[in-house]
Formats: structure tokens, sequence, C-alpha cells
């Protein structure tokens, strides 16, 4: 009698082994829909697809811990979205959005932070204020970053022959605020006259009326006339005006 109790319980103890072995799997690829690997892919993908920038200079980090997510028996399928942020660069979060079925039923949020690439000016000396700067100063540099500032110079063609506002020193990032043209007339002064109607260009002595830097607009007075006239500041000391 007790051979056959135990037996019994043998074939029980059986019988629910194999439940469990056979739910198992089930469970276990559930879990497995979505890994880490596959979402780094999604979400790369979708910030490629989307951002402003080239491809190849941006790069992204998960913050948040991959969600646990039992998924329901049926058609299982999952895709990401940006929340807000839509000018992918520094701190953005993502929505993760499950379905089954075709129908959402769970959504988690996910924290990213995404850098890019961008080249800035940067000082290779200590400069004083008031110095011009030369080819040699500054280069370009590429950082990553995660923010951009409005006036952050890109191009040496935006820095070279400006005057320094302040004293900066070396590796120091240049700003367009940093700048300011050089004055290449000043108020009071002399200045050479050029005048140009294209087959005729003469010349004459003139007295600045303002300051002005190169392509600037100036007033002014034609010494031999006495009259102002409005000229552009080409050089050094020296305005033109074009008769068409």
């Amino acid at each position: 009698m007790w051979k056959q109790i135990g037996d019994k319980l043998i074939l029980i103890v059986i019988f629910s082994g194999l439940l469990f072995c056979l739910g198992t799997p089930n469970v276990l690829a559930a879990q497995n829909v979505i890994d880490q690997e596959k979402l780094n892919k999604a979400i790369q993908l979708y910030i490629e697809k989307n951002m402003p920038w080239p491809v190849g200079s941006m790069r992204f980090e998960i913050l948040s811990p991959l969600p646990q997510i039992d998924f329901p028996k049926g058609k299982l399928s999952w895709k990401v979205e940006i929340r807000g942020n839509d000018e992918y660069l520094g701190e953005a979060y993502f929505v993760l959005k499950l379905y089954n079925n075709g129908v959402l039923f769970r959504e988690e949020s996910i924290r990213t932070r995404i850098e890019v690439l961008r080249e800035s000016v940067i000082s290779t000396k200590n400069m004083g204020r008031d110095s011009i700067i030369g080819a040699n100063d500054v280069t370009v540099q590429k950082k990553w970053v995660r923010s951009i500032p409005l006036n952050v110079v890109s191009s040496l063609d935006e820095v070279v022959g400006k005057l320094l506002c302040i004293s900066i020193r070396a590796n120091t990032t240049i700003a367009r605020n940093m700048l300011k043209d050089v004055t290449a007339v000043k108020r009071g002064k002399m200045v050479q006259i050029v005048l140009d109607s294209g087959a005729i260009s003469i010349s004459a002595v003139g007295l600045s009326e303002e300051d002005g830097s190169e392509g600037n607009f100036i007033r002014v007075r034609n010494l031999s006339s006495n009259k102002i006239i409005y000229a552009k500041v080409v050089g050094e000391s020296k305005v033109k005006v074009e008769f068409k």
C-alpha cells in the first residue's frame, strides 16, 4: 500500500516538473523579447533617423536600468519614441511602448544622455585684451558636447583678424562675444577716398566723421569739396565710393 502511494507521489512530482519545464521556455522567451542590445539599437536608429546632426557625430548613453517586463501571451511587439527634447542633445527621455496583438498594454520611460561631436575654435596660447588674433593663435578642435551655446565659433574665418575684448589663456574656447572688429578707420583721422566708376578710378583725401571696421559704410568729409559722402571701409585708413 505504501509502495503504491509512493509511486503515485513520484508520478505527480514528475508530471509537475514536466509542466514547469514546458511552461518555462515561454516565460523566458517573453522576457527576452527586449534586451539591452536590442533597446540600444532601437534608440540609436530612432535618433539617427530624426536628429539634425550628421551620421557618425552622435553618441548616447542609456541611464535607466532595463525594465523588468512579464509579457502576456499573444503577438508581442514594441517600439521607442522620444518624449520632448526634439533637439536630440543633452538629457532626453524615450518612451518604450509595448503592444500585445497590436494593442498598447504598457509604457516605460527610458532616460538617456545624447552628445554631439562639434568643432570649436580654441586658442593656442595666452593672449591679452585688444590683441589681434593671427592664424597661428587659434586652431579648430573637435569636442563631445551636451549643449551648443549660440555664440561659440566653429570657423577660423570668423576669428582671424578680429580683436579680443578680453584676455584669454591657451585652450580657451572662442565665443563671438569675446571678439570685435578691428577699427580700420578712426573718427577725426585722414583717409584716402577712392572713387571707382569701373572704367575710371581716382582718389582724394578725406576726413573720417566716425569709426569704421572693414566692410562698414561710414560718413567721410571730402576735403576738396567739403561735402559729406558715404563710403565703404576697404582697408586701413582707406574708403571706397562706387559709381555705377
